[in-house]
């Protein structure tokens, strides 16, 4: 089974691959070599990668419950309840 193969690892692995792009290019607001202060004097990409590791937990969980939810889980679940 590829990534290709139906639209649920289409869209994760768009979805995963968009966020380590979105990591990797560096902007100024994940990654800055002069002094860009931000709320309390914190540096602005402080803000950013901590908001963006909220989001990665968020799609996280997002990601679990959906693939939770596909028929591959829930015949394992009977399986393992028969025995």
């Amino acid at each position: 089974m590829d990534i290709f193969s139906n639209s649920f690892e289409k869209k994760w692995a768009a979805i995963i691959l968009g966020m380590y792009g979105l990591i990797m290019i560096p902007f100024p607001w994940y990654f800055n070599e002069s002094y860009s202060p931000g709320f309390g004097g914190v540096p602005l990409f402080v803000y950013a990668w901590i908001l963006h590791g909220i989001a990665v937990l968020i799609l996280i969980v997002r990601f679990s419950r959906e693939a939770l939810k596909r028929p591959e889980y829930k015949n394992f679940e009977t399986i393992q309840r028969e025995e």
